[in-house]
């Protein structure tokens, strides 16, 4: 049995629970549009059961809630960002602005995030890049990789296993696993942003086979599973 939510009823829902495990408003805000939208989009292990596993994760210790962002620059078109073993969504967000000046300048640039929490599918950064104009691509370090037009609303999981840089990236970061034994959350993912006039990246997201699974309308969400939440 499921039920049927609106998405700013889910978004409200996200950052109630996150503020209720202590999260600041500014970042439960970003991170609960994050979840909500991934969502909307039917990547379910990106919405409320990454939720529920990072409400945990806030219990155990592993997640920092007082994790402060440090943003470097190793190359012209390249934003480092070290978490600080907190939430990815708002460490994302501190640097977008860069990254989004960055892909205006120079064509196309890259955000590397570490020592983060699972950033998911990355939903809030790619629609905003897409509403800033630019196409982006974001991938985690599981191989799930997500795409998305400039001024579009859908966001396009890609197939997983594409060669070259993809597996260079990958080998240099294996998939970290979430446990109540283990220590600070220690993710990684990268966010590409690119200008379509410059990269011509519009037409190979134009021709790609993929559809996106937003749902429109009501978004179905298992009452069981917000329950956990609520409760956890």
């Amino acid at each position: 049995m499921t039920h049927v939510y609106d998405l700013s009823d889910l978004e409200m829902l996200a950052c109630d629970c996150l503020t209720r495990a202590g999260v600041g408003a500014a970042a439960a805000a970003i991170v609960a549009r994050d979840v909500a939208l991934a969502e909307a989009h039917g990547e379910a292990e990106s919405g409320f059961v990454a939720l529920l596993r990072d409400v945990r994760l806030i219990r155990y210790g592993r997640l920092h809630l007082d994790a402060s962002p440090v943003i470097t620059h190793p190359a012209p078109a390249i934003v480092e960002i070290n978490a600080g073993h907190g939430f990815a969504a708002p460490a994302i967000a501190e640097a977008q602005d860069r990254l989004t000046d960055i892909a205006r300048k120079e064509g196309m640039g890259l955000i590397h995030l570490t020592r983060a929490s699972d950033p998911g599918c990355m939903a809030g950064a790619l629609i905003s890049l897409a509403n800033a104009d630019l196409a982006a691509v974001a991938l985690r370090s599981d191989g799930s990789t997500y795409a998305i037009g400039p001024g579009n609303a859908d966001i396009v999981p890609l197939a997983s296993g594409a060669p070259g840089m993809l597996e260079s990236l990958l080998s240099l970061a294996p998939p970290v696993t979430d446990s109540p034994l283990d220590g600070p959350v220690a993710h990684t993912a990268w966010l590409t942003a690119l200008d379509p006039a410059v990269t011509a990246i519009g037409d190979v997201l134009a021709q790609t086979s993929v559809t996106s699974e937003r749902t429109i309308g009501g978004i179905a969400v298992a009452p069981d599973l917000l329950a956990q939440i609520v409760n956890a």
